[in-house]
């Protein structure tokens, strides 16, 4: 071989194994940056690409905005936090309420004996039927739940303050449930609609119960009550329930009952008709004329054991009242100019302070264990219209905050901003508070959708003068979870 084509071939094998050595070198920088570039931990877990950015600035406590930091939380072991303001259920409810409930050694109740034994002979046959007893389930104590009924199917759902989940507790389906009221327990329920496609308002007492021993799901059985019976509301305690009947060319007749329909009597009799009640304490029913801008309204106050009749106030166009749980004060509302005007009656002295919110006695609920104190929900804006008749009619919604109010000292507290969770807003209806005063349930009027607000514990100090203040106020004061409650016909 020439010494050209040596030097030929010994290039060849060079350049062979440059090339080999450069592929080795290439290949691996290029699988070093695959490595590198695999997303970390920091995006996985709500790094900025998982960020908000279509909530207002002030958003510490949205419910949407909660957990977006949770770098190096590993999402098998994490328990999602209940959030501030939830939504509880997000189809329409005719009815919600706080309930106590026995906390059980266990689900179901046990059973002993046998069933029926038959010994049979070539001759006839015997049977001999031995009674089934049943043990009651050990009570290790009792909790607090939230029942509501689903507008549309009659079935009722529970759950609790601290829980994200709902549980379906009957299967029974009752259709076209405008309005429901629960007893203590929630055992129990009134449900309130219309007869067919009439206008005759039909009310029927339910029990739920097991249908056998192995039932998960209760079925609830009603009967009916009374037809148009009007203004429904319940006693503090939820053992009766207060109504008024119309009769035409008579006037109205203003009963109470127990919820089964037993045991009726009569409070009072009137030519006057259309009513709105409510029940502060045991011994205590208000009336108020159904408010119009249009109109003078009165409220007045019926002693139930008595039957004696007082005027608490009236004159005021658009009247709707609230009155505290001890009878001592009257949170007024009535209609201003285009407006509202909200202010707080002192029963005793007759002496009247202004609170400078604008809302309505609808949208609050008075706290038993914290004195003169009021939670409200108010309108961030409110448009110029006749209230309350164009929000009874649906004409005008409220975007609201929610308030703590002191009458006495007439400091107004804001609790939440419910835009910075909910961005279309939400107009509450029927707030009520649970025994310990830290949680609040309304319904949004707008969808009649039902929520759920952690508030801050009552403090102690205040709790302990109030509970005496209503001891030796002269009225007896139930320790009713829901203040008062102010029914509207289901008309």
């Amino acid at each position: 071989m020439s010494k050209t084509k040596l030097t030929i071939l010994i290039l060849i094998i060079l350049s062979i194994g440059v090339g080999v050595l450069s592929g080795v070198y290439f290949y691996t920088k290029q699988s070093t940056k695959t490595i590198e570039t695999t997303p970390t931990d920091k995006t996985i877990f709500g790094g900025v690409g998982n960020v908000r950015t279509d909530l207002p600035p002030d958003n510490t406590n949205s419910v949407e905005n909660q957990d977006n930091n949770t770098i190096d939380k590993p999402t098998s072991t994490t328990t999602p936090k209940t959030p501030a303001l939830r939504m509880i259920s997000a189809g329409p409810i005719s009815g919600a309420d706080f309930v106590i409930r026995d906390i059980i050694a266990s689900s179901t109740p046990i059973y002993t004996g046998t069933n029926t034994t038959t010994t049979s002979t070539s001759s006839s046959s015997k049977s001999k039927n031995k009674k089934t007893t049943i043990i009651k389930p050990k009570i290790l104590g009792q909790e607090e739940k939230i029942r509501y009924i689903e507008r549309g199917t009659g079935k009722i759902y529970e759950t609790a303050s601290s829980t994200n989940t709902n549980e379906r507790i009957t299967n029974s389906t009752y259709t076209r449930i405008n309005e429901s009221f629960f007893d203590k327990k929630g055992d129990n329920v009134l449900m309130r609609g219309l007869l067919g496609n009439s206008d005759v308002i039909q009310t029927r007492y339910g029990t739920s119960s097991l249908d056998t021993p192995t039932s998960t799901v209760m079925s609830l059985k009603t009967k009916g009550l009374p037809y148009n019976l009007l203004s429904v509301v319940l006693s503090p305690e939820k053992d009766y329930f207060a109504y008024y009947t119309e009769q035409k060319g008579v006037g109205s007749s203003i009963n109470i009952s127990r919820l089964d329909g037993t045991g009726v009597f009569n409070v009072y009799k009137s030519p006057f008709r259309e009513w709105l009640l409510s029940y502060p304490n045991k011994d205590t029913l208000i009336l108020n004329t159904k408010p119009s801008a249009y109109s003078e309204g009165f409220a007045y106050s019926i002693n139930i054991k008595n039957k004696a009749f007082k005027r608490l106030t009236g004159g005021q166009a658009g009247l709707t009242t609230l009155v505290s749980p001890d009878g001592l004060n009257v949170l007024v509302g009535e209609s201003i100019e285009g407006s509202m005007k909200l202010s707080v009656l002192n029963v005793k002295t007759q002496s009247s302070k202004d609170i400078y919110i604008r809302t309505m006695p609808e949208k609050c609920v008075w706290s038993i264990l914290e004195k003169n104190t009021l939670f409200c929900s108010a309108g961030e804006s409110i448009v110029y219209a006749p209230y309350p008749d164009a929000w009874y009619q649906g004409l005008v919604f409220f975007n609201d905050n929610v308030w703590k109010i002191n009458t006495e000292t007439m400091e107004n507290k804001l609790v939440y901003v419910i835009r910075n969770s909910v961005k279309d807003g939400i107009d509450v209806i029927n707030p009520i508070l649970n025994k310990n005063e830290d949680y609040l349930i309304f319904t949004n009027k707008k969808d009649l959708s039902l929520w759920g607000l952690q508030l801050e514990k009552p403090q102690k100090a205040t709790s302990t003068s109030s509970t005496k203040a209503i001891k030796n106020s002269s009225l007896r004061v139930s320790t009713s979870t829901k203040a008062t409650s102010t029914a509207t016909s289901t008309r």
